[in-house]
């Protein structure tokens, strides 16, 4: 006898996509994660447009992770044409990038993913019993906000960002101001991070490879090359199609589906940067990893909620010494006069998500001929039917209801980004 259990949405994650799992004696043995979002077309966009004007377009790939579009864009850009940017330009990229870095956690820790661990069916059904906790939430991603409108001069979709520079550089006061804000961020970070010690994680373990950006000194998010976890291999960016990432079509899903070294099933995430970066951590956000009691490296994508709380700290401690840094010298206009060449760029770069890649051929004109991208939910979406498959002994003898729960929490533990607008999965679930 089989049976089928239909849920035609699924809140708290972002876009439209399916996730269709066929059980015989309780055990997964079809697994689907069907991305049903029409072709978006960005990389063909590009096509044609000179380097400069694909910036601004690239931004609106995603409305959370603009500012890492943009950023990857720009970085992969300058790279083909032939632009250096200063050392100050680089720090206050980084500052816009934790700034989207701590609105996309902090949403999703504060907003998405707790109500699944204490009982509710969302953040306003929370309000009642947590008032505190949840208007903590919204005011942080209102600093975090204040933080990417301040550097980027909005809060999303960026318009502050050129080549080579900014069109613009806080004043003083305005960094002194929001400093004053991210202490407030800090403080908060640590009631949510207190929160997190004292939620159960499903225990589950799908041991794969896992990958981030790496520089070996920093932990890094807009510059590096990949690095794998458990073979320990390093890929420069230039090299990312080449010798490592190999993607394939699946009749079911708008997404490609990726894996790496000729079939290899990976993932990239907050936990994986964690597990491969952790020694340049903050001191603060090393307190927190002692705190959660997280054994390294981790294999349970459940706990990418604890890295994500993690990377909140790590993210207001860097970008609080950046700021520190320019309050005491004030920064210049210093965009310069460049000379276009053609060429190839391409970046590894870290969205909220995990692992982005930007990829650009430019004609000596500066005009694109080539542009490949990878977002993190498609280095993903194999992984998540991975963890499907091997969640048997989680689901042995639980209700549906306990069963479909538990199927998006695991999917909402990747925070996928499969589109911007709306807000809905469908999971189906057959049993044997």
């Amino acid at each position: 006898m089989s049976k089928t259990v239909h849920i035609k949405h699924i809140c708290r994650v972002e876009g439209h996509g399916n996730l269709l799992v066929e059980m015989e004696n309780e055990k997964p043995k079809k697994v689907e994660m069907q991305i049903i979002e029409g072709a978006r077309f960005f990389e063909g966009f590009a096509l044609g447009r000179k380097y400069d004007e694909a910036i601004n377009i690239m931004s609106r790939i995603c409305a959370i992770c603009s500012a890492s579009h943009q950023l990857s864009a720009v970085e992969a850009l300058e790279r083909s044409v032939g632009i250096e940017p200063s050392k100050q330009v680089n720090d206050f990229r980084i500052i816009l990038d934790q700034g989207e870095n701590l609105q996309s956690h902090i949403l999703h820790v504060g907003m998405l993913a707790l109500p699944d661990f204490l009982g509710y069916d969302g953040a306003i059904q929370m309000l009642p019993d947590f008032p505190t906790e949840v208007k903590l939430v919204l005011r942080m991603k209102r600093i975090a906000n204040d933080l990417q409108a301040l550097i980027g001069g909005r809060e999303i979709h960026p318009v502050n960002i050129i080549p080579g520079g900014f069109g613009k550089y806080p004043t003083t006061s305005q960094l002194k101001v929001m400093k004053e804000k991210l202490v407030e961020f800090k403080k908060g970070t640590q009631i949510i991070a207190d929160l997190y010690s004292k939620v159960k994680m499903p225990k589950f373990e799908n041991k794969t490879e896992q990958v981030a950006v790496y520089d070996g000194k920093t932990y890094p998010f807009l510059k590096g090359d990949m690095k794998c976890l458990l073979s320990g291999k390093i890929i420069t960016p230039e090299d990312y199609k080449n010798n490592f990432i190999t993607e394939e079509v699946r009749p079911y899903s708008t997404a490609k589906f990726s894996t790496i070294n000729e079939g290899t099933v990976y993932y990239v995430s907050p936990l994986a940067r964690v597990n491969i970066n952790h020694k340049f951590l903050s001191d603060d956000a090393k307190a927190i990893l002692k705190q959660f009691k997280l054994k390294l490296p981790n294999h349970n994508p459940f706990n990418n909620n604890l890295a994500r709380v993690i990377e909140l700290m790590h993210g207001t401690d860097e970008a609080i010494e950046l700021i520190d840094y320019y309050i005491d010298k004030p920064p210049k206009e210093d965009n310069k006069d460049f000379k276009i060449r053609a060429g190839t760029g391409s970046i590894a770069t870290e969205a909220p998500r995990g692992l982005l890649n930007h990829s650009y051929d430019c004609d000596a004109d500066g005009i694109i001929q080539r542009a490949d991208i990878i977002t993190p939910t498609a280095h993903n979406v194999n992984k998540i039917e991975d963890d499907v498959k091997k969640l048997g002994p989680l689901l042995a003898g639980k209700k549906d209801d306990e069963v479909e729960l538990l199927l998006n929490m695991l999917v909402r533990s990747y925070d996928p980004c499969i589109s911007c607008s709306a807000h809905a999965i469908t999971i189906e679930l057959k049993r044997k």
